[in-house]
């Protein structure tokens, strides 16, 4: 173990020099963006990706709750890798309406899973990880150093943190977030130890009503489509 936290000691101070910069453009508006590396690979796309429908959120919070739950049981960072903020620019469907008046509105926000991850590429510990059976991309906490190289390079920012639902401070930008508990940046990783899949996919309470057929949907709240270009391109707009 003293080893280990050595290594991992070494890496953090080896990571501010590991990885180049690039800046583009000039002046105060520059934009200072991660060095790629010269070849880039392509890798396999993910199995799933977890697709919202935000107008069918009724900001109930379990998909957080669970989230969290989940993976402190798992031994892993107790952040909820999945968010909620409220947001007024969301037209909810009929059906929610119906079943659960005045809830508000809502969007979620999580990891898109992308087909070639910028923060993959960054990390100087090889602790971001493609699962071999399911191509989950997903942070490997015994190695993440802190650095917050993924964060960088990560493009995909998240609304202000004070519309979010929770009320909790996570000094959250994008969809990558320092758990300064453990030290670690943590991510949505599907549950992919999960013979269930991911748990805010099962646990929604508009998905299990849906199921039920108590709510009419032809689809969930969350979802675990094909990690598709198609379904990513639906996933660029939240």
């Amino acid at each position: 173990m003293t080893e280990e936290i050595s290594r991992r000691n070494f890496l953090r101070q080896m990571a501010a020099g590991a990885v180049g910069v690039v800046a583009l453009g000039t002046g105060a508006g520059s934009v200072v963006r991660m060095a790629m590396p010269a070849a880039v690979p392509i890798l396999a796309l993910s199995d799933g990706v977890v697709l919202p429908d935000p107008t069918l959120c009724i900001g109930c919070l379990t998909c957080e709750v669970i989230c969290s739950r989940v993976h402190k049981e798992q031994g892993l960072s107790a952040l909820p890798r999945i968010r909620i903020y409220n947001d007024d620019t969301v037209q909810v469907d009929p059906e929610i309406i119906e079943h659960y008046p005045d809830r508000g509105t809502f969007t979620q926000r999580g990891c898109k899973m992308c087909p070639n991850p910028e923060c993959l590429y960054v990390c100087p510990a090889n602790s971001l990880v493609v699962d071999p059976q399911t191509g989950t991309r997903y942070i490997n906490e015994d190695k993440c150093i802190a650095c917050g190289r993924c964060l960088e390079a990560c493009p995909f920012e998240v609304p202000d943190e004070a519309t979010a639902r929770n009320d909790e401070v996570h000094h959250q930008t994008k969809r990558i977030t320092y758990d300064p508990e453990n030290n670690v940046y943590v991510k949505c990783d599907l549950c992919h130890w999960r013979e269930g899949g991911p748990a805010c996919v099962e646990r929604c309470p508009v998905n299990i009503r849906i199921r039920q057929g108590i709510i009419q949907s032809n689809h969930l709240c969350l979802e675990l489509p094909q990690s598709t270009p198609e379904n990513f391109a639906k996933l660029k707009a939240l």
